[in-house]
């Protein structure tokens, strides 16, 4: 999983470290924070490094109707975009991966992936070395054409097993932080996830195999006891629909007419029960699609796959909140959330509250910073005689951010 995550000049995220150093990130992160803090920001920071390893990154400025210029900090004048991350694997030594990205040329010019304290691929110059398994030899390519991170052009058949770990454990993070109702209800084809929007949900769940489909509606009914099955079915072209039974009716209801609350928790559960995409359609588009995904790394997920999701609570009722968080922080992956609900942190035992909790935050220059939540004086004395949700609620959050940068200072 994700252990640091650092970037710099992408948008309000200035010199940003989540969470700062020298902690550590768990396997289950939630963002608070006033409107405008960055919150949203940081989750598409994190979806900007995915893109990287997969290279095409007009492609993805283009499905975030984004203009490159729109992604570089207004408030410094660096023209480059500088991260770092630091993954921890079971099989591995602490991994770490850093670049420096060019905006106008859409493309890393600098990189380096360290395996403990040794260098396993250097990217420099235009010529990139890079480590095989035993670490004693080493191959070199340049005059490479791509966009995004160099690993997105390797053939990485013969690299050191921990950059092929690296790449694919990118290349299947997750963010979902512009989901739609409207774009989930809608007949989708052809799909290996469920769209930026979630407007593949019906394509992305008919590639689920039996197994996996019989779990997803057995969590399903955990929310919604009265759904007795939900099904997609093939319409003409190759398009998808989906429709749901309940147990008043033997009638099917089409995904027009879900709530919203049901189509959030779907996708939501789609991405964390999602073990096995390997079931391919009958299209030759479909086919295609598969084998591009298989090549990149997607639908092959990780026990500990990162998964983000925006503002979780949206849509979903009140008393359905509680079962949503325990099924979260049972999961799997890597669970990162923003939240504007005390009711979520409110479900959080304190011990992981003390550690998940982040608070993010504007300086007065504009500046998204980021600290423990009960880090804090204030807050920490307050968590001795309160909930972690009560105490969100007690606290006057501009005055926690001058409580914040007065720590920092210090």
């Amino acid at each position: 999983m994700i252990r640091h995550f650092y970037i710099d000049n992408f948008k309000s995220l200035v010199d940003f470290s989540l969470p700062p150093k020298p902690q550590h990130l768990g396997k289950f992160t939630c963002l608070i924070g006033m409107n405008g803090t960055g919150k949203s920001t940081v989750l598409q920071a994190f979806d900007f490094i995915k893109q990287l390893t997969h290279g095409r990154m007009d492609d993805w400025l283009k499905a975030r109707d984004w203009n490159i210029s729109e992604i570089v900090s207004k408030l410094q004048r660096k023209r480059l975009i500088t991260f770092f991350l630091e993954f921890e694997f079971p099989e591995f030594e602490i991994i770490t991966w850093e670049g420096h990205f060019n905006p106008s040329r859409l493309r890393c010019t600098a990189e380096s992936v360290k395996l403990g304290e040794r260098d396993i691929l250097k990217f420099a110059d235009g010529v990139v070395t890079y480590s095989t398994p035993n670490l004693e030899d080493k191959l070199q390519a340049q005059d490479l054409n791509f966009q995004g991170s160099v690993i997105s052009a390797l053939l990485l058949d013969k690299a050191h097993p921990a950059i092929r770990s690296m790449r694919e454990f990118m290349r299947d993070l997750k963010s979902l932080d512009m989901l739609a109702p409207d774009l989930m209800r809608k007949r989708s084809r052809d799909a290996v996830d469920v769209g930026y929007g979630g407007e593949r949900l019906s394509a992305f769940l008919s590639g689920f195999a039996p197994k996996t489909s019989d779990r997803l509606l057995e969590v399903l009914q955990q929310f919604y006891p009265q759904v007795s099955l939900v099904g997609v079915f093939s319409i003409q072209g190759g398009w998808k629909d989906l429709m749901m039974v309940e147990n008043y009716s033997d009638s099917s209801i089409n995904a027009r007419h879900f709530n919203d609350g049901m189509l959030r928790i779907l996708s939501i559960v789609s991405q964390i029960e999602a073990k096995d995409i390997s079931k391919i359609a009958k299209s030759e588009a479909s086919k295609k699609m598969l084998d591009i995904a298989k090549r990149a790394g997607l639908g092959i997920h990780h026990e500990y796959r990162s998964l983000l999701f925006d503002e979780i609570e949206n849509g979903i009722h009140p008393e359905l909140i509680e079962k949503l968080m325990a099924y979260l922080l049972d999961a799997e992956q890597q669970i990162i959330v923003t939240t504007h609900s005390p009711m979520i942190l409110n479900y959080l035992p304190d011990d992981v509250a003390k550690e998940a909790v982040i608070l993010l935050y504007r300086t007065e220059e504009g500046i998204t910073r980021s600290v423990r939540y009960f880090d804090l004086p204030s807050t920490q004395k307050k968590l001795k005689l309160l909930g972690p949700g009560e105490v969100f609620v007690d606290t006057d959050l501009p005055c926690l951010t001058l409580e914040a940068e007065s720590l920092r200072g210090a």
